[in-house]
């Protein structure tokens, strides 16, 4: 019964109960709430499985450690994917395969704390379109992402990349265009 009323609570009400016991088990129903939304965010950044999901086990700890930094009443949701979203992307650095979903060349970088929108994460697929994808630009596969992946709005993907609204336009123009040509050119 305890646990069934504990995966009902808030991440607030949840991280609360932990901060004032130091029982994990407050923490657990968290995990089981964003194990799936971090895995897929990680995966499709690092596109390798293992790597996925060692940086979602990574993240969770260092959510767990660093919990007492996380403002109550903000977004723990948003506050945890960054952590994953930092935790990839120091991986690719390590790695020396950084991909960029920001336009290095003009100074935009990731700075926006906003929360991935996985509503329809049981329809994502990476099959067949990532191998397309992949053949994209940095820039034009992290915008297509964050807007046909993830169904941002445009001023949502504005404010996460620091780009403005001009450039996210054509961004998404040519990676649609370019995914076109490979379509067509495939057939």
């Amino acid at each position: 019964m305890l646990k069934e009323h504990q995966e009902e609570e808030t991440d607030d009400a949840l991280i609360k109960k932990y901060i004032a016991t130091g029982n994990s088990g407050y923490f657990e129903p968290i995990v089981k709430r964003y194990e799936r939304y971090a895995y897929v965010y990680a995966f499709s950044l690092l596109k390798n499985e293992f790597d996925a999901q060692d940086v979602v086990a990574e993240s969770f700890l260092k959510a767990f450690t660093k919990i007492r930094q996380y403002r109550l009443d903000s977004s723990f949701k948003n506050w945890f994917l960054k952590i994953v979203h930092n935790s990839s992307f120091d991986l690719l650095r390590k790695n020396k395969a950084i991909v960029y979903l920001d336009d290095q060349e003009n100074g935009e970088s990731l700075s926006a704390d906003q929360a991935l929108s996985y509503d329809n994460i049981d329809s994502l697929d990476f099959g067949e379109m990532q191998k397309s994808l992949d053949q994209l630009p940095h820039e034009l596969k992290g915008a297509v992402i964050l807007r046909y992946y993830y169904d941002w709005d445009y001023k949502t993907i504005c404010e996460f990349l620091n780009i403005p609204m001009g450039t996210l336009s054509s961004r998404l123009n040519r990676a649609c265009k370019r995914l076109r040509n490979l379509y067509e050119g495939e057939m």
